[in-house]
């Protein structure tokens, strides 16, 4: 199959891979005996129910079942494909992927060509820079910095694509990569261009550094003044943010993040040392880049303008953002002045005054009042039914059970419940009953068990007596065992997490990873004994099944010597249990 990734490369992948320190770079977690633990990510968790094993390389929550390896973990976290999520790894651990039988134009090829191409254009775009008198000028009127020209890659795309490549000596073949890859156009008449010529560039970078799109602003009032690159297999604008890399770059842990609206007001505000400011590139904000920026804060800070444009894009991210906010994750508003933004408020205030407007943003209960209240009369029985009609399924909406009722608190306050009772009954009776997931179980057998503790601890298959005859005579789940065991002893240092990859896709992995989470309620020290205990039990049942064949056998035709000894065997090894 054209692209399919090798199982030992994922299986060395895996090795390579700290799952705690991969899970600890996203999230905060503590040492809890031989574990570490987290508040679960993937829902509200009012206490840590996110338990990731060193030992297993193996994560479990027990309050959502969210439960896996390293590579879940990035598919579940990050929402990436399976083949994103070795890609990241294999980042990570600075390695290629041997895909097998790949073809030239494998997506994954795509990508690592465009990434290349990607960081040559940018490139081109530096170089160019330092030779334009024109772009130049214009960021010195601006007042950015030299620092800020270097730290943010800003480049700058001469008026004719012509002059660019001949002063530049791009090559043709160059040239025709990126008209392949959408980088570069022509138009109707053949004639190459760059979409971007006469404008500065702002190179777009993902979490790793790379080149993966630029944005364009005009410096002659050519429309659109601000231009992105169209979308590709890397870029895609709904889930990118300008800035982010290099916030993360000097805090990996931020306590808020910024954001504001245009590429200038991010460098402008980090040239101030205002170090957490981001931008959205040129869209409304979406669902994933509110996940984005909550999973590299708690507090996202939205910067608009004040007018009615402003206030409805800030108001309108609110509530995108109502079903992620929970007791540690929350969104405030800033809302400048008319005719103000980031970038010229902070030249007229300077740092201080600005960092006080960031110090006393608006919090998100009283923002969110203040629109909902927008036209409403209290006065007005119609218009505290239509507050409530209106407000009541936003607010239901937020995962959080304190948060919730808190605003459904004020709510009610608002339309005049002030009687205990009454405001019980308007609390819950429009409260939409929870759905309890029903997750896939299965009963405990000595099986079931047996394999549960293989699969949790692999280095168990050592134990298993290589002279023990297994015979499959119906024995429920011994060929999975078995294939288990074997599996073990010919990886002799596999953990669980690269185990259950290797079924990855099968039939039975469902229920190995049932079994992987599985508490045998026994110590530690006492996994290999209650193993082997198991372990003689099922080839005693093995043995007395072959017995009452051999006796019902005996019955019926009698039974040859070498049989007649099998029993003699048999009850010697049953007698001395």
């Amino acid at each position: 199959m054209s692209g399919k990734i090798p199982k030992y490369f994922i299986t060395e992948l895996l090795s390579r891979t700290n799952i705690i320190e991969l899970i600890n770079t996203r999230l905060e977690l503590k040492k809890y005996g031989k574990n570490y633990q987290t508040n679960c990510p993937f829902h509200h968790d009012k206490t840590p129910s996110f338990t990731v094993s060193n030992e297993k390389q193996f994560y479990y929550c027990f309050g959502c079942n969210a439960h896996g390896n390293a590579i879940d973990f990035l598919i579940q976290y990050e929402h990436l494909s399976f083949i994103e999520s070795i890609e990241e790894l294999a980042l990570i651990h600075g390695v290629k992927i041997p895909f097998e039988n790949t073809v030239q134009n494998s997506i994954y090829v795509k990508k690592q060509k465009l990434y290349l191409l990607m960081e040559k254009i940018c490139k081109l775009y530096k170089k160019n820079i330092n030779v334009t008198h024109l772009a130049n000028k214009y960021l010195a009127r601006r007042g950015i910095n030299q620092n800020m020209i270097d730290f943010f890659l800003i480049g700058f795309s001469s008026l004719k694509w012509n002059e660019f490549y001949k002063k530049i000596n791009i090559s043709k073949e160059f040239e025709q990569e990126l008209l392949i890859n959408n980088i570069i156009a022509t138009d109707k008449n053949g004639y190459i261009y760059d979409r971007f010529q006469g404008r500065i560039i702002f190179p777009i970078q993902d979490n790793h550094g790379r080149i993966i799109g630029f944005g364009g602003r005009s410096l002659n009032d050519m429309s659109p003044k601000y231009l992105n690159s169209p979308e590709t297999d890397i870029f895609y604008k709904r889930k990118q943010i300008y800035g982010l890399y290099q916030v993360i770059k000097k805090c990996s842990k931020p306590v808020y993040l910024l954001v504001v609206e245009g590429y200038i007001d991010v460098i402008t505000l980090t040239q101030y040392n205002i170090d957490y400011a981001v931008s959205i590139l040129g869209t409304s904000t979406t669902t994933e880049h509110i996940q984005l920026l909550f999973k590299n804060t708690d507090i996202i800070i939205c910067c608009y303008d004040g007018d009615d444009a402003g206030k409805n894009a800030a108001w309108k991210t609110l509530k995108k953002a109502l079903p992620y906010i929970s007791d540690k994750k929350t969104l405030k508003f800033i809302l400048l002045p008319n005719q103000e933004d980031p970038d010229t408020i902070i030249r007229k205030e300077g740092r201080e005054k600005f960092q006080k407007r960031i110090d006393n943003a608006i919090t998100m209960s009283k923002f969110f009042f203040k629109n909902i209240l927008k036209n409403i009369n209290l006065s007005s029985d119609d218009d505290k039914f239509h507050l409530s009609v209106h407000a009541l399924p936003l607010i239901n909406t937020i995962s959080s059970d304190t948060i919730r009722i808190y605003l459904r608190q004020i709510l009610a306050r608002m339309i005049g419940i002030l009687d205990d009772n009454q405001f019980e009954k308007f609390l819950y009776e429009k409260e939409t009953k929870n759905t309890q997931k029903t997750y896939f179980q299965i009963k405990r057998t000595p099986m079931r068990t047996l394999i549960g503790l293989l699969v949790q601890n692999p280095s168990l298959a050592k134990l298993a007596p290589v002279t023990m005859k297994f015979k499959n005579l119906q024995i429920k789940g011994l060929s999975i065992f078995l294939e288990i065991l074997q599996t073990c002893r010919d990886n002799p240092n596999i953990h669980t997490g690269q185990l259950l990859e290797l079924y990855r896709n099968t039939t039975i992995i469902n229920v190995l990873k049932i079994l992987a989470r599985w508490d045998h309620m026994i110590i530690q020290k006492e996994t290999q004994n209650m193993f082997l205990d198991l372990l003689m039990n099922i080839h005693d049942k093995i043995l007395e099944k072959r017995r009452e064949y051999l006796i019902a056998k005996e019955r019926k035709k009698g039974l040859q010597m070498n049989e007649k000894k099998e029993i003699w065997s048999i009850n010697k090894k049953l007698s001395k249990r």
